[in-house]
């Protein structure tokens, strides 16, 4: 009876709200509000999924298109990797539409199988792992590990979209792929198969950004691998020229970005700088001094060496107490005769050499008219630089230059008169200077340079202690360690390999390879850090493919990690990439 009383009243109820209706058709309305408030929550629920999406794919899709425009990093492609955060419930659907909405239609069948566990009204979470892609400096800190749920943007989308080209299928080489015209990021094939038949798959099995060959740029980088410099960047700043053919293309810009800090030239990288975001509108890449890093990262490897040694010491014995002797600096000592090969070494070797750099001209007894050419460019490269040079016998150089340029004879060429010159205003010494100068006048009967005081500073010894030097080529002990591995649904530990590369692979290096052997093992991968590398040239680079190829004929799989652009394209032009893998340096 409560219960029909109860029924009864609600309609009254209901009757004094709605005049208007008939009283028989209460009890039906009556039924409707419960399905009507079930309606209304289901779609605020709808809204609220529908808002979130939105988000999500409004995100998604401007890291896209910043890829898009400014390439792809290895950052950017682990992001891409990442599962999408958009419900399913709330997927466009398509019936023969045109072709983008197929595409659409891909990415949505692909997210489906990435959807997350969230809740559909949890707050949306931004992706752990966004690409930085304003090339910050190299020592920037790395992205924070991705949570499982972590919402980002999944490698296939990417294809759908064709930012990044498909996988290539590792049980057998695809037969017509053709290769890029250009050295922006591409896809690296997963390992090969005798490599996966091993049991072990490095962690890349996803799109990883690698430097390709790119015609356009082989004789900027043979040019650097040969340490003739200045054509390197004569090249590179032709392609970049207004009208030029990589006059819109940001990587070649970032390959002459890369050359200026491998050779220390911060004044050419500011300008260049304010040209890039001037045109592209885009942060240019942050300056450091490859050398200096070389440098501090040479002094870490040998304080650590040094400290080892003493705790080695210690342990077995107390040692006696004594003072070490100063070592002398590291310099640059000058052959008995100067040739463009001697200025060619001397450039390269002090890329990598401490500041001050200590020069020392005592044996010197000859020079070619090609090396007093290509040693006054270079002097006259320092003289306009705020740069400290240490030089040791220079009264040894300029009695040498004055045999050689006597006053009267003009037969002799006029190389090495600027190179006395040029020499005199280094040391600043302007009387001597005006006197070489009334010669050269009387000699030639055509005026001399004037004297210009130079910016740069020389400290002058006679009779200073010779600089000791430095090996170019510094190669770490192989560093061996077991990973997981899970092959056959059977987990077992394979022994990988790593090692780094420091300074310059220059001339024979197979010997220092053939010592890598023996330290490899049984490591199934190896991967060479190349962050400190500044140069590698012909002959090094030949060893080092035939190194390559030897280890890939032992089924190791080996990997350079984050050389700068100028190494990758030239281990592109010398075919390392096709049996080795190169992930770029994006920075």
């Amino acid at each position: 009876m409560s219960k029909e009383t109860g029924g009864f009243f609600r309609k009254v109820v209901r009757f004094v709200a709605n005049p208007t209706t008939e009283w028989s058709s209460l009890e039906s309305q009556e039924a409707d509000a419960g399905e009507s408030e079930y309606a209304k929550s289901e779609i605020k629920a709808m809204i609220e999924r529908k808002r979130r999406n939105d988000f999500v794919r409004k995100r998604e899709f401007d890291m896209l298109r910043k890829i898009r425009r400014e390439g792809l990093s290895a950052d950017a492609v682990q992001a891409l990797n990442a599962p999408s955060n958009l419900d399913m419930d709330t997927r466009p659907h398509t019936n023969g539409a045109p072709s983008d909405i197929a595409v659409k239609a891909k990415i949505d069948a692909i997210e489906q199988q990435m959807v997350g566990g969230s809740s559909p009204r949890s707050a949306p979470r931004p992706p752990a792992n966004v690409p930085t892609l304003d090339f910050g400096h190299a020592d920037a800190p790395t992205a924070p590990e991705r949570p499982t749920q972590a919402a980002g943007l999944s490698t296939d989308i990417a294809i759908a979209l064709d930012l990044v080209p498909a996988p290539v299928d590792t049980t057998a080489p695809a037969a017509n792929d053709a290769a890029p015209a250009a050295p922006a990021a591409s896809a690296a094939a997963a390992p090969t198969q005798p490599l996966a038949a091993s049991g072990f798959v490095p962690q890349l099995d996803f799109q990883v950004a690698e430097m390709v060959h790119d015609p356009e740029l082989d004789e900027a980088v043979i040019a650097f691998a040969n340490a003739d410099f200045d054509q390197c960047e004569r090249c590179l700043l032709d392609l970049i020229q207004p009208g030029a053919a990589r006059f819109e293309h940001t990587e070649t810009w970032m390959a002459l970005f890369d050359f200026y800090r491998a050779l220390d030239l911060p004044q050419p990288f500011d300008n260049l700088a304010v040209t890039f975001a001037q045109k592209f509108g885009l942060s240019a890449p942050q300056w450091y001094s490859l050398p200096d890093k070389v440098a501090r990262f040479l002094a870490q490897q040998k304080s650590a060496a040094k400290t080892a040694e003493a705790e080695a010491s210690s342990s077995a014995a107390a040692p006696e107490v004594n003072t070490p002797a100063p070592e002398p600096a590291h310099g640059w000592i000058a052959p008995e005769e100067i040739d463009s090969e001697a200025v060619a070494q001397l450039r390269t070797e002090i890329l990598q050499l401490p500041r001050p750099w200590v020069m020392d001209w005592s044996a010197v007894k000859n020079l070619t008219p090609e090396g007093a050419d290509t040693l006054g460019q270079l002097i006259r490269q320092w003289a306009r630089e705020p740069i400290e040079l240490h030089w040791i016998g220079s009264d040894t150089l300029l009695s040498v230059l004055g045999d050689l340029a006597p006053t009267g004879s003009r037969s002799v060429d006029p190389a090495y008169w600027m190179l006395h010159l040029d020499v005199l205003r280094m040391c600043n010494n302007p009387i001597q200077f005006d006197e070489v100068a009334i010669d050269y006048c009387v000699t030639y009967e055509q005026s001399p340079p004037s004297w210009e005081p130079t910016v740069c500073k020389v400290r002058l010894s006679h009779d200073g202690q010779s600089p000791q030097t430095r090996p170019l080529t510094h190669v770490s002990k192989v560093i061996t360690s077991f990973v997981e591995s899970q092959f056959h649904n059977e987990v077992e530990f394979v022994q990988v390999a790593a090692l780094n590369l420091s300074g310059q692979l220059v001339g024979d290096i197979s010997a220092t390879l053939a010592q890598l052997d023996s330290q490899l093992g049984a490591s199934v991968s190896l991967e060479v850090d190349c962050q400190h590398l500044l140069r590698v040239d012909f002959i090094a680079a030949g060893d080092l493919l035939n190194w390559v190829l030897a280890r890939r004929g032992e089924n190791r799989y080996v990997v350079f990690n984050n050389p700068h652009r100028l190494i990758a394209l030239f281990f592109g032009a010398m075919g390392i990439n096709e049996h080795a893998q190169v992930k770029l340096q994006t920075v």
